[in-house]
């Protein structure tokens, strides 16, 4: 069984298969034109997410190398793990120490991602971040999101709309930002492609696509591929997480045939 594409730089797992078929995510075709992570699959957000702190957008996580401990197969499961240590002071502008962990597992019937976050320094400290998923869509403007209902939203680029009232969520052709409060289990839909995505850990759902003019301004990304994702992604954005001395977070990311 070889379900996993990934690379150190930032642990980053480029492709993840579930089953013997279904590829899970979209990675641009101009990604290794590029230094810096790829745009697609799976990045780790932390320990700031997007422009919410003082940091580099998104955090260093990203762009340090990950070491990698495991990788291996059998009939029946794909494991990976990959791990970072940050040494106190190791990076400007966050005096903290840390061990991160990035474990991945592939079955027949789910993948399931789990980023853990352990405080090894002797002060406490608080960060935000998640997992960047960009999941592959025949067509964006054909593709809902599901289990979004009742919940509190903000969206950057509509800020009178504050709740989603609507049982399915499709998607425009110009740039869509939007952080859902909470929901831990939704539904992308698109054609006969249903996938669940469960979370726990994480408290948000940030759904985000650049649409058709933001597209253009991304220089790794094809002017017509913000048609092949959706990233739906399970985050920590509103509430920081603060972790004592010694505290472990642990966040996790299931996806399944739904």
């Amino acid at each position: 069984m070889k379900s996993f594409t990934h690379r150190q730089l930032g642990a980053q797992i480029l492709q993840a298969r579930l089953g013997d078929a279904v590829e899970l995510f979209y990675c641009s075709p101009l990604a290794d034109r590029f230094q810096g992570p790829a745009r697609g699959g799976l990045p780790v957000l932390f320990p700031q997410f997007a422009e919410y702190g003082r940091l580099v957008k998104h955090g260093f996580a990203r762009d340090m190398d990950w070491t990698l401990l495991e990788h291996g197969a059998n009939a029946s499961c794909e494991r990976l793990h990959y791990v970072l240590e940050v040494a106190q002071g190791e990076y400007p502008g966050w005096p903290h120490a840390a061990r991160l962990e990035l474990k991945a597992q592939a079955t027949a019937d789910a993948v399931e991602f789990t980023l853990t976050v352990l405080n090894t320094g002797p002060n406490e400290f608080s960060f935000t971040g998640g997992l960047h998923s960009y999941f592959a869509v025949d067509d964006l403007l054909a593709t809902q999101v599901l289990g979004l209902q009742g919940l509190k939203a903000s969206d950057r680029y509509r800020p009178e709309f504050k709740r989603q009232d609507e049982p399915a969520l499709s998607l425009p052709d110009s740039i869509f930002e939007r952080l859902y409060d909470g929901g831990s289990e939704v539904e992308l839909v698109c054609g006969q492609k249903r996938l669940r995505l469960s979370a726990s850990g994480f408290d948000q759902w940030m759904v985000w696509n650049p649409g058709r003019d933001g597209a253009q301004a991304l220089k790794d990304l094809p002017d017509e591929d913000w048609r092949q994702f959706l990233c739906v992604e399970p985050v920590i954005v509103s509430r920081p997480v603060r972790l004592a001395p010694g505290e472990k977070f642990t966040g996790r990311l299931r996806v399944a045939l739904a």
